[in-house]
């Protein structure tokens, strides 16, 4: 029985060290992957014309379905004996897995600031952007940092 709940633990230690992973914030405008550092990157100076609250929502990974269900069959078959240890495991493992993929679905979720800005050159650009470390109002002067992927995020003057 012992051997149950130490597998048990390790389980839940290992999904709680998944989802901790998936917290971490990608859209800052001020955080830099390693791909990104020690590149140059255009640099455009405009104003802020436009500001929407929006929600940045990554794809799931399947992590919290599957922890969940499996932790759930854990904890359910410790539950009863017999048939009743399988139902138990069987039910467990689905309200895991609901719970697990539920966890996720907020988990992968960053709230975010839509930034429209009028560009010195006369072109708009709207750049999605964690609102965390974005302390902007509008008419701000703003740089537009855009790198060579693509990638743009907007920067006080």
């Amino acid at each position: 029985m012992t051997w149950i709940i130490k597998r048990y633990q390790i389980i839940l230690v290992l999904m709680a060290l998944a989802v901790l992973v998936g917290c971490t914030n990608k859209y800052d405008p001020n955080v830099y992957t390693g791909d990104q550092a020690m590149q140059a990157d255009s640099i455009s100076y405009g104003t802020i014309t436009r500001m929407n609250s929006v929600t940045i929502k990554d794809e799931n990974t399947g992590v919290g379905l599957i922890g969940g269900g499996i932790a759930g069959g854990l904890l359910g078959s410790t539950i009863g004996g017999g048939s009743g240890r399988v139902l138990g495991a069987v039910g467990g493992a689905a309200l895991g897995a609901t719970a697990g993929a539920l966890a996720e679905d907020e988990f992968q979720k960053t709230d975010g600031l839509q930034i429209t800005v009028r560009l010195d050159s006369g072109r708009s650009v709207s750049i999605v952007q964690a609102r965390e470390g974005s302390n902007f109002s509008y008419g701000q002067r703003v740089r537009v940092v855009t790198s060579p992927n693509g990638k743009a995020r907007v920067l006080p003057y």
